[in-house]
C-alpha cells in the first residue's frame, strides 16, 4: 500500500492534518525533512533509495517539510502515490504574494533563499498535488471560496479540489475518483495550457489562464519594462506565469520562465528543448486578466522588424538589465 503524502506551506495546518489522517487511518506518521529521509527499517546499503517507496512497510502518512519540493521525493515516476496539498483558505492569496525566501539561511546558489521562493513553493505544491484540501474555510464567504478554489483548479486542473471536512473523508473521495492522475511533472496548469489541454474542473469568471506565443525573442530591456507593468496590475492580477522564452541577447539558449507574485526567474535550461525555436510560449494565470492588452504589451517587448533583420550579432549589443547567467551556459549552449 502506498504512503499518503501531505504537503503545504502553512506548517501548523499541514501538521495537524497529517497527524489527524495518520490517527484516523491507523498509519504511522513520518515527518520527512532533508536530514531525516524516510527509509525502510530493514534497508541496507544496497537497498533502493526511493524515499517514499511502496509495499506494506511503507503504510504511513508522510508529513513533508516545506523546504522539500515534490521532485526531491522521487514521485515523478509513480503517479499512484496520493499527494494532499493542505491550503489555508484564509492565507492562499497571501502565500502566493509572499516575498520571503523559503530558507533564510540558504547557501549561495540555493534558490530557496531567493526573493519570493516561499510563494513559488506554495504554488509548486498545489501544482504537484492529486488533492488540494482547503482548511479554515468555514469563516470565508462563498464568493471568495469560489475564487480560491478556481485558482487552485487553474494551477492544477488534474487535481481534485475540496473544502475539507476531515482528512479521512478527503482521502476517501480521492480513492473513489475514477480519474487517472498524470505524472507529477505533467499536472501543473501551465503545462496543460501549453499543451492546449487546460480545462479546470472548477471555474470562476474572475479567474483565467491564457497562453502567449511569440516567435521572436524578447529585447531584455523592453521586457523588463513590461514586467514592471505586469507587477503593477496594469493588465490584471497575474498570480502565476510559466513556460519557455528566449532573450535576444542570449538567443542561443532556451530559458525557463517561472513567475509567482512579485518574483520571476528566467533561467537557462541545461538541454535545449527545441533548438530551432527562437520564441516564447508562456502561460499566465490570474484575476481579471486583460488578455488582449497583456499580449499586446508582451509583443512590444519582442524584437522589431528592423531588429530582427539586424540579426543575433546586433542583438548581443542590446541593453540587458536581467540577471546574468553563468558564463559557461552562455558560451556553451
Amino acid at each position: 500500500m502506498n504512503p499518503l503524502v501531505v504537503v503545504g506551506v502553512c506548517i501548523p495546518e499541514r501538521r495537524r492534518y497529517a497527524a489527524a489522517l495518520a490517527q484516523a487511518t491507523g498509519r504511522r506518521l513520518v515527518r520527512i525533512t532533508e536530514r531525516s529521509p524516510a527509509r525502510r527499517p530493514d534497508s541496507g546499503p544496497s537497498a533502493p533509495q526511493h524515499p517514499l517507496g511502496s509495499g506494506e512497510l511503507w503504510r504511513f502518512v508522510a508529513d513533508v517539510a516545506t523546504e522539500l519540493d515534490l521532485p526531491h521525493l522521487d514521485l515523478a515516476g509513480d503517479p499512484r502515490i496520493p499527494v494532499v496539498c493542505v491550503v489555508d483558505a484564509l492565507h492562499l492569496l497571501d502565500d502566493i504574494a509572499d516575498q520571503r525566501p523559503l530558507v533564510e539561511t540558504a547557501r549561495p546558489g540555493d534558490d530557496r533563499g531567493d526573493f519570493g521562493a516561499r510563494a513559488r513553493r506554495a504554488v509548486s505544491l498545489i501544482e504537484g498535488a492529486t488533492l488540494v484540501s482547503f482548511v479554515n474555510w468555514e469563516s470565508v464567504g462563498t464568493s471568495r471560496l469560489a475564487l480560491l478554489m478556481s485558482i487552485a483548479s487553474h494551477l492544477n486542473p488534474a487535481a481534485r479540489v475540496r473544502l475539507s471536512r476531515g482528512p479521512v473523508e478527503d482521502v476517501s473521495a480521492l480513492a473513489s475518483a475514477p480519474q487517472e492522475f498524470p505524472p507529477l511533472l505533467e499536472r501543473a496548469g501551465w503545462v496543460h495550457a501549453l499543451n492546449e489541454e487546460h480545462d479546470p474542473h472548477m471555474t470562476d469568471s474572475r479567474v483565467s489562464t491564457i497562453r502567449y506565443e511569440q516567435q521572436r525573442p524578447f529585447h531584455p530591456a523592453r521586457l523588463t519594462a513590461v514586467l514592471d507593468d505586469i507587477e503593477s496590475g496594469r493588465y490584471g492580477l497575474v498570480l502565476r506565469s510559466a513556460g519557455f522564452c528566449r532573450l535576444a541577447t542570449r538567443s542561443s539558449v532556451l530559458a525557463r520562465w517561472d513567475h509567482v507574485g512579485s518574483a520571476i526567474w528566467i533561467d537557462p535550461l541545461t538541454s535545449d528543448l527545441d533548438a530551432a525555436s527562437t520564441g516564447q510560449d508562456i502561460s499566465f494565470t490570474g484575476l481579471r486578466i486583460d488578455a488582449h492588452a497583456l499580449s499586446a504589451a508582451l509583443d512590444t517587448a519582442a524584437v522589431s522588424d528592423d531588429e530582427l533583420t539586424a540579426g543575433p550579432d546586433a542583438w548581443r549589443m542590446f541593453d540587458d538589465p536581467l540577471p546574468a547567467w553563468p558564463t559557461i551556459v552562455e558560451e556553451h549552449p
